[in-house]
């Protein structure tokens, strides 16, 4: 399966090569851009609110629950919603400024941002915001400031373009055989099927009520959203209390997430992890909420009451995570991860496998098998995460995955009750033209006969 650069992999794959292959390596990456996020928030939001608006959101986004669990977790949007904070961190930094510097760093930033993830590509909606509010009260919109602009913002994109382009060939030319995320957009399966779903509403509200945000950040965000966003305060240890900044470049931001939904709703419920790149949004939106709760009793901060009511709404946000926490620790994959590591143990380094998990569609056997592979059903089918109801439907895209070079099938024991137990015939299938190789309490393992021996079967039989 292909479409991003894969930072946060190549990355882990060089420490492979220091400390062995381990768990924690591809977790401390994803930790490391975490704390680099908030860092680059704390920043975006000292340029375009204030410093006290700064502090708080940095400190909602370090205990924010879906940010603690993606954040350690080895996905590649810790890598992205990092490097675009920081790419509009440098834009915002060279309107207010001209430093040629931040518009070579805002480009940097940005293509690896965009590389490592494309949905990174809507931080681009607030940044023209930015570019255009800022530019326009400094009075310097003239053509060739836009220009230049314009012209850093094509250097970043066609390394972009040019990688997704060689990406969707190789999606296109190797097993197996998928470009990530596709299947799952609007265009895909029509406005008129996504309505009559409600738009996946309830799996939105769901997911974000159990454990990306949780009650307390629903309910400060829309405290946040609900007041105007805050004017500069006079602030001479900032240095920046005369320069102009962008008020509304959070809620443009938070405007960008909603057209991403709009088109790949179905793509972001079964992916939730894809709504890490708002949740900047909602440690901003919620800080700005704690600070308009608090300073309705004092106009200063930095008094005790006011300290307080922060602590107390802080801690509330981390008791909250924490709760909602706890059930997505449970040790779920430990049957595939087992799978895995004994596909790699019996599997040739260039043997492709198929893989049914605790969880139909969970690639995680895959990914401790080291090989490369399908889940099964496969990625590009429609209902992937999913076995089909018609038992000759999965036999027929079972056949595809053998005409496609499958070598080994493992499925986990959760699973390998429920197969010959409701897919009889899909179950009597596999062993007929397959090879029992191994099993465990775990798992169960066959080698899947290439269509020659298949052949030679079927004429010693006869």
């Amino acid at each position: 399966m292909l479409s991003e650069f894969q930072t946060v992999s190549y990355l882990a794959a060089m420490l492979y090569h220091i400390v062995g292959q381990q768990d924690w390596v591809g977790r401390s990456i994803a930790a490391s851009f975490g704390i680099w996020g908030i860092f680059a928030l704390y920043q975006l939001v000292r340029r375009v609110w204030d410093e006290e608006h700064a502090l708080v959101s940095a400190a909602v986004m370090a205990i924010l629950p879906g940010s603690i669990f993606i954040e350690r977790s080895f996905l590649p949007d810790p890598a992205m919603v990092a490097l675009v904070t920081t790419s509009l961190w440098f834009a915002v930094a060279y309107c207010q400024s001209d430093r040629p510097r931040y518009l070579v760093l805002a480009g940097v930033f940005g293509t690896w941002g965009f590389l490592s993830k494309i949905p990174g590509l809507i931080v681009g909606i607030p940044a023209l915001y930015a570019i255009w509010v800022i530019l326009g009260r400094r009075q310097q919109r003239s053509p060739k400031k836009l220009l230049l602009i314009a012209g850093a913002a094509v250097a970043s994109l066609i390394p972009v373009i040019a990688y997704y382009l060689w990406a969707r060939h190789l999606s296109l030319s190797y097993p197996p055989y998928h470009f990530a995320g596709s299947g799952n957009w609007v265009w895909d399966s029509g406005l008129a099927k996504w309505l009559k779903h409600s738009y996946f509403i309830p799996h939105l509200n769901a997911q974000f009520n159990n454990w990306i945000w949780t009650a307390p950040v629903i309910l400060l965000v829309a405290v946040g959203l609900c007041f105007p966003p805050p004017r500069r305060q006079e602030d001479k240890e900032s240095g920046l209390n005369s320069t102009p900044h962008a008020p509304w470049l959070f809620h443009w931001w938070l405007l960008g997430g909603l057209a991403y939904y709009a088109i790949g709703a179905k793509e972001l419920v079964t992916n939730p992890w894809n709504f890490h790149l708002i949740n900047p949004v909602a440690a901003a939106f919620a800080a700005h909420g704690m600070i308009a709760i608090a300073s309705s009793w004092n106009s200063s901060l930095r008094t005790p009451r006011a300290l307080a009511i922060i602590v107390v709404f802080l801690l509330v946000i981390g008791g909250f995570g924490q709760s909602s926490l706890e059930r997505m620790y449970r040790p779920y994959a430990d049957q595939s991860r087992k799978l895995g590591l004994a596909l790699d143990r019996v599997a040739r380094p260039d043997d492709l496998v198929v893989t049914i998990a605790t969880d139909i569609g969970d690639p995680i056997a895959i990914y401790y098998s080291r090989r490369r592979g399908w889940t099964f059903p496969p990625a590009n089918n429609v209902g992937w995460n999913e076995l089909p109801k018609n038992d000759d439907d999965a036999i027929q895209l079972f056949e595809e995955l053998r005409e496609s070079g499958a070598d080994w099938f493992g499925v986990s024991a959760r699973q390998t009750n429920n197969l010959w137990k409701n897919y009889s015939k899909l179950a009597q299938h596999i062993e007929r033209t397959c090879q029992f190789h191994s099993q465990s309490k775990d798992w169960l393992i066959y080698r899947i006969l290439s269509p020659e021996e298949l052949k030679q079967r079927s004429l010693i039989n006869s």
